[in-house]
């Protein structure tokens, strides 16, 4: 669908005093009435979580902020559901005295989508210790159903050289031994199975693995789907788009995390060599955690 024309400014002269909202837990749900178009003010108190936005009409601020002490990026992903979203980087700025200036702000347009954007990071800065987004939207013509924003974030310190690359780009070299009995102990799901498929998308710059699952290791919470019409367990996996994933025959051990809505691949070693470094671990006695 084709964003219309000529809404969305660029530029937020006068900053809108709007309702504030705290999120108390990691997931926030905001929902609109058909009222007068205002601008909700939300500041998470996690640093993973996700906002959901239902029947949106006016503006969403969103601050992210982080308790580490050292330097942070904040990444997000956002997707919408039968209308169009525009996510900018609000820039607030005080002229005169800090009790009593003038505060003003503008807007630097990050991504626009009517479906879901890739990753995006931003890190923090001396200027701008906490990142400040604002969410837009507009109605698309002709569109009927229920209209949705979500807005998944996390907040990850960071190292000065880690400034230059992508969060997941280290997931693209394979994982030593250590690093996979580190994944084995600590993902957020480990489980066993086999590729379905592998498709690539450019403009997300994201590899999708479907997989089907044949044995549950471990999983937070209910991250794979049961279909009754074949009795198998399925999922899909993502992956950067430079990685250059490939599909595999055979049976493999799949480990990760959810990360911005999608489950994000770690390590994933054919099951026969994550069995036989299991075996030395266990032999040398550097495993981490228990084994089922």
């Amino acid at each position: 669908m084709d964003v219309p024309r000529g809404f969305f400014m660029l530029f937020l002269f006068v900053i809108c005093e709007g309702f504030e909202q705290v999120c108390q837990h990691c997931d926030c749900n905001v929902s609109e009435g058909y009222k007068e178009r205002g601008v909700r003010n939300i500041k998470p108190r996690c640093n993973e979580g996700s906002i959901r936005w239902r029947n949106p009409n006016g503006g969403l601020r969103v601050q992210l902020q982080s308790g580490y002490s050292s330097n942070f990026r904040a990444c997000f992903a956002v997707d919408a559901t039968n209308i169009a979203v525009k996510i900018s980087q609000e820039f607030v700025i005080t002229s005169g005295k800090p009790s009593s200036g003038r505060r003003s702000s503008y807007l630097h347009a990050v991504a626009m989508t009517t479906n879901r954007t890739k990753e995006i990071c931003i890190p923090s800065s001396s200027s701008y210790p906490s990142v400040l987004l604002y969410l837009e939207t507009e109605q698309l013509p002709h569109q009927s159903g229920v209209q949705k924003v979500t807005f998944h974030y996390v907040i990850e310190a960071i190292r000065s050289n880690q400034l230059l690359f992508s969060p997941m780009q280290e997931d693209c070299r394979p994982c030593d031994p250590r690093e996979l009995i580190q994944a084995y102990c600590s993902s957020d799901f480990v489980v066993t199975g086999k590729m379905t498929s592998v498709k690539h998308f450019d403009d997300l710059e994201r590899s999708k693995m479907d997989i089907e699952v044949s044995r549950v290791i471990r999983q937070k919470g209910q991250l794979f789907t049961y279909f009754r019409e074949d009795q198998s367990l399925r999922g899909s996996l993502v992956a950067p788009r430079e990685c250059g994933v490939q599909y595999g025959r055979g049976d493999f051990l799949f480990t990760g995390h959810l990360r911005l809505g999608h489950l994000a691949i770690s390590c994933s070693p054919y099951l026969s060599e994550w069995k036989q470094v299991l075996k030395t671990a266990l032999a040398d006695g550097t495993m981490e955690c228990e084994v089922d």
